[in-house]
């Protein structure tokens, strides 16, 4: 079961991804303000936190608890240059004990040093397991995902260490949308080309809108799990691909003709796979086998299609 709490539904995210004509991607953010904790409803009533989000929180387990006891989450959202990012979103998606039920909590804003306080309402912080996903509404970063690594005793208010990165993109060269429905290549940043339809992006539909970057495969290092990978890109905004989009892009390890090459997507917000099952959020899901082409210069996705924008990563096989 999926759930969305408070004020923040589907549309609204996925708006935050592109920002449109809003500064602040619809969602009433002031990215000047100090340290939003995301969730009006918690803490005792009649209690000002004041500075400090969790000054109204019993910080106390519930003994009946056998799981991960949460009730904040603390960290920070920067550039991949270093810089902090104010007026980031950083959405917990918590996984409760003991059902696995998904509950996604109102994502706060993060401060000008880029950093950022969630509250986890009292009814949801018996946690199995918990996903970040980080965007940022009107800036030209590509959003992320990574699971929230919670030690065996793991402390009421769970600083996470490392800082949240997120990747600039620059905006795709795209012909005119024309028939909406009539697959076209689209070319992203490291001469990635993607072949769909605007009529194919069942999430965001801003085909004008897309964005994307080659990065460095060691920054999938918070949803990869200790695996490697040769080549990584990026994409704003989130977006389902109805049919997926074929896929190729330059032989830059110089692997030989007709060498294979296997592809994987990030699951973000609502992820369906070729066969209709749905990827978790910060899980990576192999798409399939691509090829070097006969002349050695691309590599060719052929049946291995992207379904959904968020992160596409490679190696060799």
């Amino acid at each position: 079961m999926r759930t969305w709490l408070g004020w923040i539904t589907l549309a609204s995210l996925l708006v935050a991804c592109d920002g449109g004509e809003d500064p602040d991607g619809g969602l009433g953010l002031d990215a000047g303000a100090g340290l939003d904790a995301g969730d009006d409803d918690a803490g005792e009533p009649g209690c000002d936190a004041g500075a400090d989000p969790f000054a109204c929180e019993d910080l106390t387990p519930d003994p009946s608890c056998p799981a991960s006891w949460v009730v904040g989450l603390t960290g920070t959202v920067q550039a991949a240059d270093g810089t902090p990012i104010a007026g980031a979103r950083t959405q917990a998606c918590l996984r409760l004990h003991p059902d696995e039920s998904l509950v996604c909590l109102p994502p706060p804003a993060t401060d000008a040093d880029g950093r950022f306080a969630i509250v986890v309402p009292e009814s949801l912080r018996c946690l199995s397991r918990a996903v970040m996903r980080v965007l940022a509404p009107s800036q030209p970063f590509a959003a992320t995902y990574c699971p929230i690594a919670f030690p065996s005793a793991v402390e009421p208010i769970h600083a996470i260490a490392e800082p949240y990165v997120l990747h600039p993109v620059t905006a795709a060269t795209a012909p005119p949308a024309g028939d909406r429905a009539a697959p076209r290549d689209v070319s992203f940043d490291g001469d990635l080309v993607l072949r769909l339809a605007p009529d194919s992006l069942s999430l965001s539909g801003d085909y004008d809108g897309l964005a994307g970057a080659a990065v460095d495969p060691a920054a999938t290092t918070c949803f990869a799990r200790g695996e490697s990978f040769d080549g990584a890109f990026v994409f704003s905004p989130e977006s389902g691909i109805e049919g997926g989009a074929e896929v190729s892009f330059p032989n830059a390890g110089g692997l030989a003709p007709g060498a294979e090459v296997e592809l994987f997507v990030l699951g973000g917000l609502e992820t369906i796979l070729a066969d209709g099952s749905t990827l978790e959020e910060a899980e990576l899901a192999s798409l399939g086998v691509a090829t070097v082409s006969g002349d050695g210069a691309r590599v060719e996705g052929g049946a291995a299609r992207l379904p959904y924008l968020s992160w596409l990563v490679y190696r060799a096989r």
